[in-house]
């Protein structure tokens, strides 16, 4: 089959496109026809080598972490879907390749794709997704009530979690530039800053979550932000520990993980407030339950572009601008 992988780390331009073995669907696995995919900072942050203190597969790697397509073989035990279902899921970290012709996966990480959507705008939807819904609602126990704001939220992740958030019943705030506005209060954004002319410490006061999809810039105004007891929780940096265990880091890059945590914690305590790191899992009844939410028009996708399976190179370029609006989609049929 044809696929997108590397054979050593460095820049996009690693990528080849060529021929890998076609997986088969073992037992409790489905093997799917990629009729689409994603591209995600992890995917050329994997290729430039930055997760190799925490997940190092042997190469060639094949690259790509979630995706949409149709099931075309079922493995031993499998139920609850069939052949010809069309579905979407994100996969394991340490099992990646769906910027290829097909793909294998558990079954309890696969979801059938909502109805409402092409595969391409699917595609878009599983590690967003799954990212908003276990920052906001596991780590940040957001309820309906809850004020949330959400940083870039004009990119891949900021769009989905502001309709998610929405969605829940939230109060939603988020930070874009100027050009951004239009779609941020079309996706129902509550309030929207202007981060090149606005300070979000200036303009929000006692908020309860603070989605950080930037990093270290923006944290300490972000706890300002936050009310006694209020949470920041980002999916940048150094994962915590618990994190780093889970994928079997030595035992130095854990010391650095725990350096780096404790002093982010220390600094949200100041605040009287609380950092939480999320390195979102795989899971297909949290995307069942995504897709609820999709099909009665809650959700929708924001797409930036669309590449075809030999322009991966292109796209992962497209990505590393920062610059993108929504997601940027791999089409593989």
């Amino acid at each position: 089959m044809k696929a997108a992988y590397i054979e050593s780390y460095g820049s996009a331009s690693k990528v080849k496109i060529g021929e890998q073995p076609k997986p088969k669907a073992a037992r409790g696995c489905v093997l799917i026809k990629m009729k689409a995919a994603s591209v995600n900072p992890i995917d050329w942050k994997t290729v430039k080598g930055d997760l190799k203190p925490l997940v190092k597969p042997p190469f060639p790697i094949l690259l790509g972490n979630d995706g949409a397509g149709i099931i075309e073989e079922l493995g031993k035990g499998v139920t609850g879907l069939g052949v010809g279902d069309e579905v979407y899921f994100r996969c394991r970290k340490a099992d990646t390749g769906t910027y290829a012709e097909y793909f294998s996966i558990p079954v309890d990480l696969v979801a059938k794709k909502p109805s409402n959507m092409s595969f391409e705008e699917a595609a878009s939807i599983p590690l967003v997704g799954l990212t908003v819904l276990q920052a906001l609602k596991e780590k940040g126990g957001m309820k309906p009530d809850s004020k949330v704001l959400i940083h870039a939220g004009a990119g891949g992740v900021g769009t989905f979690a502001i309709q998610f958030a929405k969605a829940c019943g939230a109060f939603v705030a988020a930070t874009a530039s100027a050009k951004r506005i239009d779609l941020l209060n079309d996706l129902g954004a509550d309030v929207i800053i202007d981060y090149h002319t606005q300070k979000i410490e200036d303009e929000l006061s006692d908020f309860d979550i603070v989605l950080d999809t930037l990093g270290d810039d923006v944290q300490e105004a972000s706890y300002q932000v936050l009310k006694p007891g209020g949470v920041l929780v980002s999916i940048q940096g150094i994962p915590d520990v618990e994190t780093m265990k889970y994928y079997g880091a030595g035992l130095m890059v854990r010391l650095v993980g725990a350096l780096s945590n404790r002093k982010k914690q220390k600094q949200a305590a100041k605040h009287g407030v609380r950092y939480d790191y999320l390195f979102m899992k795989e899971n297909g009844a949290q995307l069942a339950e995504i897709a609820e939410l999709i099909e009665v028009g809650k959700i929708k996708a924001v797409i930036d572009s669309t590449y075809p399976l030999d322009q991966v190179q292109q796209a992962f370029e497209r990505s590393m601008t920062g610059r993108s609006q929504g997601k940027i989609i791999i089409s593989i049929d």
